[in-house]
């Protein structure tokens, strides 16, 4: 097996000096090189593609995450907005503030 490996390591390396069409001849006697060929050249583009599309989708959702946030700390700094700012809508205050502000009537 390793000497018929070797004879078509040899073949091969000698039809990369010579014109392609020595190349088919070889693909032509030794028609079950295509299928490993192919996966030498298939594996890497899919591999890149993959890659490529988990880095578009991790982009958008951190662009998603920051302007998430954003509008969260933009939400935090308006304490009153819109036609009813009688109500609060942000985060109560401690317990200790509530109690000195809202003084029980007596």
């Amino acid at each position: 097996m390793f000497k018929d490996t070797k004879a078509l390591v040899n073949k091969l390396a000698d039809t990369a000096s010579e014109p392609l069409h020595t190349f088919d001849n070889t693909i032509k006697e030794n028609p079950d090189l295509v299928v490993p060929l192919a996966v030498i050249h298939v594996v890497p583009i899919a591999l890149m593609i993959i890659g490529t599309t988990q880095v578009i989708l991790a982009h958008q959702k951190l662009k998603a995450e920051k302007e998430r946030t954003k509008q969260a700390k933009l939400r935090a700094m308006m304490p009153h907005h819109g036609p009813h700012c009688g109500r609060h809508h942000g985060p109560k205050p401690p317990m200790k503030l509530m109690a000195h502000h809202e003084l029980p009537t007596e």
